[in-house]
């Protein structure tokens, strides 16, 4: 059996056992963008969109197709005002078809998965040209496992994790680019490439690094067309004074529609950057050298891993065809020196800018490896007698790497996998997106209302809806409603005037303005003015573990946020900004509480006084003692009365007997 297995390997790495890759990476692709569909409408389903991005471009494209053009109420302005993209005017056909946040999440998985096609046949070509073909022999083979190597990435399938960008349709449109570059399709090359300045402003200088990336390749042939050859220089030439001539354009463009007499020009990242301007940059390198480098230094560790993964995904081939990076060094300015850790992490879409390039710079590299003369001395990671251990690489770190990350991996230590997506699609979790879509059904559309990024989407109809935490919104800002999911580690993050949607929540219903609406599974509602009966209500129960517990002699107090998180869980949550930790809270209601205890003693349990606190232990709620506990075996049980909301709750145990620990503690509702 094993001869058997090894002779069909054999044939098929020496071409001998035909198989048409060609169809089968279609299908493949089709297989993928299905998936990642699924995936994405399930998380968005069951309110786990954690960027507001999805209901920003939702709103983006439903505004437009009312009136106004691309308006979003996220940024109090046109969405091209904010990032100039033309190509959203062709993603308009297809929302007008079905206007929904799905619609976006489908289109976005499609692009994604199909963009292994042409990297297919840019693989294909280059493992086919003369000196290599000979080596590989079956040159359909290898570039399948390139294609499917790409597909597999965790650097790919990032954005999968995140919500809706308009970066992800990059791969497609510069591996199109390239492989007509290749084919000396002129025309198509210069359409696939304004195509990827049609996504963004910025990338007009991933457009200019492929240009000269492109004229070095023609200038650097072994036996260049001189014809040729002039016309990409003029080409080039012509192309990066058109470019930059775009991007000033679109900088006042961006400033008429956001009605201002300011125009930005050569910006760079916003966020954790030693300074928004290029001129800055330089400036800061020169004048404050140690302000610049402490950027480059900052979460080196995460900077690290985030290029070894993308380096390993080609099997670090990439330093043989250096002049193939260049267009990744826009990026690379734009992430490195930031210490904005979603630039450099898994669950974001700043990948895109990233992972295409290293692709591409590992297919010309096998290239010139595995072409190269026998004789020819130079330094490499791989011997050329030993070519395909490097696909053999290639394969082991793409498989490796999607069972243990991949969003729709079963296996993925992922928080928001597919198999735990899954899971908040079922039982309590499932009654909880039931109730949150019957909300959405009693709110009036054109009212004003402050939520959640998770739940944000549902209202992307209503152009009056803000968010939290990336909106500023004050302590003064008075809305209709009132929708906070206390479940959502979000709703405690605060904003630019240091408050959150909890603070908001807690102000509103002290006010006595407001009413409760609705309320039921850690979501509550609040209306201006409402002074009847919740119309919906839904039950509220969560359990404790032992590990969530500090104990300081005979004092347990807990559940203490950050506690019996695992460190890789912790840093999933700072990569994603929303970590808070477990944060507690109680809504209004009548609570029945109980403590387990475990005992390794014989002495009966005698109970414990407790006292109830807010803000994480600072403000007492309640105080239990012995006449308002029930005692049942080993378990404590005790009710609440709660007319106010509650966030940051704490239970302090006093006096546990000797020989007793907490098991759990059930809070219920």
């Amino acid at each position: 059996m094993h001869s058997w297995g090894s002779s069909i390997f054999s044939s098929i790495l020496n071409g001998k056992y035909k198989i048409k890759y060609s169809p089968l990476i279609i299908r493949v692709s089709i297989s993928f963008a299905i998936l990642f569909s699924f995936y994405s409408i399930l998380k968005a389903y069951t309110i786990n969109a954690y960027g507001w991005d999805l209901g920003l471009y939702s709103q983006a494209f439903y505004s437009t197709l009312h009136g106004h053009l691309f308006y979003t109420n996220l940024i109090g302005k046109s969405y091209l005002a904010e990032h100039f993209s033309p190509f959203v005017f062709l993603i308009l056909p297809l929302f007008y078809l079905y206007p929904s946040p799905y619609t976006l999440l489908v289109i976005q998985s499609v692009f994604l998965s199909i963009a292994a096609i042409p990297l297919y046949y840019i693989s294909l070509h280059v493992f086919s040209g003369p000196g290599i073909l000979e080596k590989l022999k079956n040159p359909e083979f290898y570039a399948f496992i390139i294609a499917i190597a790409f597909l597999l990435s965790p650097l790919t399938e990032s954005p999968v994790y995140f919500d809706f960008h308009i970066m992800v349709f990059l791969p497609f449109f510069y591996f199109m680019a390239i492989y007509f570059y290749i084919k000396k399709k002129f025309i198509l090359n210069i359409i696939f490439l304004a195509l990827i300045a049609s996504l963004h402003s910025s990338f007009i200088f991933i457009v200019i690094m492929t240009i000269v990336m492109e004229l070095l390749i023609s200038i650097r042939q072994d036996n260049p067309d001189k014809q040729e050859s002039r016309k990409w220089k003029l080409f080039s030439i012509t192309g990066i004074i058109i470019l930059l001539a775009y991007y000033i354009f679109t900088g006042f463009i961006k400033a008429d529609l956001s009605h201002s007499s300011s125009v930005s020009v050569f910006v760079t990242g916003e966020s954790g950057s030693a300074s928004r301007s290029i001129e800055g940059l330089f400036y800061t390198l020169i004048y404050n050298p140690l302000k610049f480098f402490s950027f480059i230094a900052s979460n080196y560790e995460i900077k690290i891993l985030f290029l070894v993964l993308a380096f390993m995904a080609v099997d670090f081939t990439i330093i043989e065809y250096p002049i193939a990076l260049l267009p990744a060094l826009p990026y690379l300015a734009y992430s490195m020196i930031s210490s904005y850790i979603p630039y450099y992490f898994i669950g974001y879409q700043y990948s895109m800018m990233f992972i295409p390039f290293i692709f591409v710079a590992g297919v010309f590299s096998i290239g010139k490896l595995v072409g190269s003369k026998p004789g020819k001395k130079r330094k490499r990671f791989h011997k050329l007698n030993n070519s395909r251990n490097i696909f053999i690489a290639i394969s082991a770190f793409a498989i490796a790497s999607f069972i243990v990350v991949s969003p729709i991996s079963p296996l993925s230590v992922e928080p928001t996998s597919i198999h735990n997506i899954y899971n908040d699609s079922h039982g309590a979790m499932e009654m909880q997106n039931k109730f949150v879509y019957s909300i959405v059904k009693d709110i009036n559309m054109n009212s004003t209302l402050v939520t959640g990024n998770s739940l944000y989407p549902l209202f992307y109809k209503d152009i009056n809806a803000a968010a939290f935490p990336y909106m500023n919104i004050s302590m003064n800002s008075h809305y209709q409603y009132l929708i906070a999911n206390f479940n959502d580690s979000q709703t405690y993050l605060v904003d630019g005037n240091n408050i959150s949607l909890s603070d908001l929540a807690v102000h509103y219903m002290n006010s006595g303005n407001y009413g409760i609406f609705a309320e039921g599974y850690g979501i509550i509602v609040l209306e201006y003015k409402y002074t009847g009966n919740p119309v919906l209500t839904g039950p509220y129960s969560v359990n404790y573990k032992a590990e969530a517990f500090n104990i300081t002699g005979n004092t347990l107090c807990g559940p203490i946020p950050d506690r019996g998180v695992p460190q890789f869980q912790e840093l999933e949550f700072q990569g994603m900004d929303i970590y808070k930790g477990n944060s507690t809270f109680l809504l209004p209601g009548n609570y029945t509480n109980s403590i387990t205890f475990n005992k390794t003693t014989a002495a009966a349990f005698t109970g414990s006084n407790i006292t109830v606190y807010s803000n994480y232990g600072k403000n007492p709620i309640a105080n239990i003692t012995g006449q308002n506990e029930t005692i049942s075996g080993d378990t404590i049980t005790f009710s609440l009365h709660i007319s106010h909301i509650y966030s940051g709750v704490l239970y302090k145990i006093y006096n546990v007997q000797s020989g007793y620990s907490i098991y759990q503690m059930s809070v219920c509702r």
